[in-house]
């Protein structure tokens, strides 16, 4: 039987390394790639590229990503006891109470790293957007709970590309004046495209959390939405960030080497009939970990098309190849292969295609 959520016991002694790597799976390290990204983007944009700023950047987004999701572990200790019972696991090795003092040493050293950003940049604009970080690093999880507000949450997971591509810009710049708004204002219409697609796929979560979430009183919008007419919604949902670039483009807002994201349309239509198909649990997490690794590659390569840098491809292949090795080795889910992904749509090729059926997600 998996480990209640409120247990507070130490299932097995661990040496330091084994704690540690423990803590790192249960935070999900590998999500500071997709912070990484963008704000790396934006130095490398607004200032060109700098060893302080580089090193500075990578430590900085990886306390903030384990701090934000140590947070969520502690304050979803509940659901994630039904919903993810492998991830509750590792947390009661490590320990509850040692995952509440990492997660206070998490945001003291967060906030160390936001003086030291401003000690390289004091701007008032800077100053601001850091200290609204921290805020909604929190509140996603604790509080007001962001996280659990049907539409508030996906503008908040949004932020994790267009608000920290603007984090990283006040990052490089001194306090803005005159044409230093460009950058952020030309960025505009690709924030409205890879800010699509995010919300397009990010409710492929809800799915593989929905006992849980009933079991604490929340519906997903993502959810109900596939209650009918499933096909229909998400086809056209998927199509929308391709229809913005191409949009965009031809008014001019983008550059035309942006086209060049139609390439993945097929992808985004083979997460559709992958999410479309999927019954089983183990489905499911197929496509949820399929949907976390486009989410990287498909706004890494909006960046760098965006912003055509050596240095910024060079980060950015840097960040897959880390969230490759860290999702083999460091992240709380059984590796999901290859071949899995490619039997999806074979193995389910009978079931309807037209609505998600609620019973299943009850197995």
């Amino acid at each position: 039987m998996p480990p209640d959520g409120n247990q507070a016991v130490r299932v097995t002694e661990s040496s330091p390394l084994e704690s540690v790597l423990t803590v790192l799976r249960c935070g999900s390290c590998r999500f500071a790639a997709l912070y990484f990204v963008p704000f790396y983007a934006a130095v490398v944009q607004a200032r060109g590229t700098s060893f302080d700023y580089t090193l500075l950047s990578a430590a900085y987004w990886m306390v903030y990503s384990l701090s934000v999701e140590i947070t969520n572990r502690l304050a979803d200790r509940v659901e994630d006891a039904v919903n993810r019972p492998e991830r509750t696991r590792l947390c009661v090795r490590v320990g509850w109470d040692t995952l509440g003092r990492v997660e206070v040493a998490g945001w003291c050293l967060v906030a160390a790293l936001d003086v030291a950003w401003l000690g390289l940049n004091d701007s008032l604009a800077l100053a601001a957007l850091l200290a609204l970080g921290i805020v909604l690093g929190i509140t996603y999880s604790r509080g007001p709970r962001l996280a659990r507000t049907r539409f508030v949450g996906l503008v908040v997971l949004n932020l994790v590309f267009g608000g920290v591509f603007v984090l990283g810009w006040a990052a490089a710049t001194p306090f803005p004046h005159g044409t230093q708004w460009r950058l952020p204002l030309s960025f505009l219409p690709l924030a409205g495209v890879v800010g699509t697609f995010v919300v397009t796929f990010a409710g492929i979560k809800d799915i593989t959390d929905r006992r849980g979430d009933l079991a604490v009183g929340y519906r997903s919008a993502f959810v109900d939405m596939l209650e009918r007419n499933a096909a229909v919604r998400l086809w056209t949902l998927a199509a929308m960030p391709f229809l913005l670039v191409l949009a965009f483009t031809l008014m001019g807002l983008l550059p035309l080497r942006l086209l060049a994201l139609t390439m993945f349309a097929p992808l985004s239509g083979y997460v559709v009939l992958a999410l479309l198909h999927s019954v089983t649990p183990r489905e499911r997490m197929v496509v949820r970990e399929l949907f976390y690794s486009y989410w990287l590659v498909f706004s890494s390569t909006a960046l760098v098309l965006f912003i055509p840098r050596l240095s910024l491809l060079c980060a950015a292949t840097a960040a897959i190849a880390y969230w490759a090795l860290a999702t083999r080795w460091l992240h709380w889910t059984q590796p999901v292969t290859l071949s899995e992904i490619g039997r999806l749509p074979r193995t389910t090729r009978t079931r309807s295609a037209t609505r998600i059926d609620a019973t299943a997600w009850r197995a």
